[in-house]
C-alpha cells in the first residue's frame, strides 16, 4: 500500500476509533433498567467489532484488487447479519431489552458502514489516478 493509501487507511480508522469510543460511551450512559443498558452495550460491542474486522479486511483486499474488497463487504455483512441474530438470542434469553440491541447494534453499524464504504472508495479513486 502506498504513503497516501496508509495515510488514508489510517484516517478512516481513526474515524471509526472515534464512532467506536461515542458509541460505547453512549451504551454506558444509557440511563433506564440495567437490561436496557447492557442490551445496549452488548449491540454497540458487536457493531464496533465487526466494523473494526470488516476495515481491516477491506484493507488487505484493497491490496490485490478492488472485485476482492466487494467480496469482503459481502462477507462482512453475512458476519454481520448472524451477529444480530446471536446478539437478539443473547438478549431475548437474559431478558434485557432488545429495542436497546437493535437501536445499539444498528445505530452504531450504520455509521461505520459508511466510513468503511467511503474507505473503498476512496481506495479505488487513489488507484484509479484521480477522482473519477
Amino acid at each position: 500500500m502506498s504513503g497516501g493509501g496508509e495515510r488514508s487507511f489510517r484516517t478512516y480508522a481513526g474515524l471509526s476509533a472515534g464512532v467506536a469510543v461515542l458509541a460505547v460511551g453512549l451504551a454506558l450512559w444509557v440511563p433506564g433498567q440495567l437490561g436496557w443498558g447492557r442490551g445496549a452495550l452488548l449491540g454497540a460491542l458487536l457493531a464496533v467489532g465487526s466494523g473494526a474486522l470488516g476495515l481491516w479486511l477491506k484493507r488487505r483486499a484493497l491490496r490485490r484488487d478492488m472485485v476482492a474488497a466487494l467480496m469482503v463487504v459481502a462477507v462482512v455483512f453475512g458476519l454481520r447479519a448472524a451477529l444480530v441474530v446471536v446478539g437478539l438470542v443473547w438478549v431475548v434469553r437474559r431478558e434485557w431489552d432488545v429495542v436497546a440491541f437493535v437501536a445499539g447494534f444498528f445505530g452504531t453499524y450504520f455509521v461505520l458502514q459508511w466510513i468503511e464504504l467511503s474507505y473503498v472508495m476512496a481506495a479505488s479513486r487513489n488507484a484509479a489516478g484521480g477522482d473519477e
